[in-house]
């Protein structure tokens, strides 16, 4: 596979169903599916627990060939807190704070490797940011 087509994969790791209802927003806005971005909800209470053998499961199945921008929804948290123990290596990058335009940015760029693409996601996501005050 030639170096330049490779993609960096896109995980959102959320509480409930965060994730997933941003990226059919995101799909209404960009008029075409997400299908390869991979969603995992997190899920911590006494019937239902998600482990990091699922977390890095998910990795695995979004890697694109350039490795993975986990995004995850509160900086802090527990989805959060679980990603970060797989940003060991260049392959896989975190950032928090998931909002619509950090997702749509870190979709159009995909073709940036994993690091650069968390930049590129969080200036989107901060440009988007704005006051409406009278």
């Amino acid at each position: 596979m030639n170096k330049d087509s490779l993609k960096t994969g896109l995980l959102v790791l959320t509480h409930g169903d965060i994730g997933r209802s941003l990226i059919e927003v995101a799909e209404f806005i960009l008029n075409q599916a997400l299908e390869d971005v991979e969603v995992l909800s997190f899920q911590q209470s006494a019937m239902e627990e998600t482990n990091d053998d699922e977390i890095g499961q998910a990795i695995k199945k979004a890697d694109r060939g350039r490795g993975v921008l986990i995004l995850t929804d509160v900086g802090g948290a527990s989805p959060c807190n679980h990603a970060t123990r797989f940003r060991c290596s260049e392959e896989v990058a975190v950032v928090s704070g998931l909002n619509l335009a950090m997702l749509i940015r870190a979709w159009s760029y995909r073709q940036h490797p994993p690091r650069e693409l968390a930049d590129l996601a969080i200036e989107g996501a901060i440009r988007d940011i704005k006051a409406c005050r009278s």
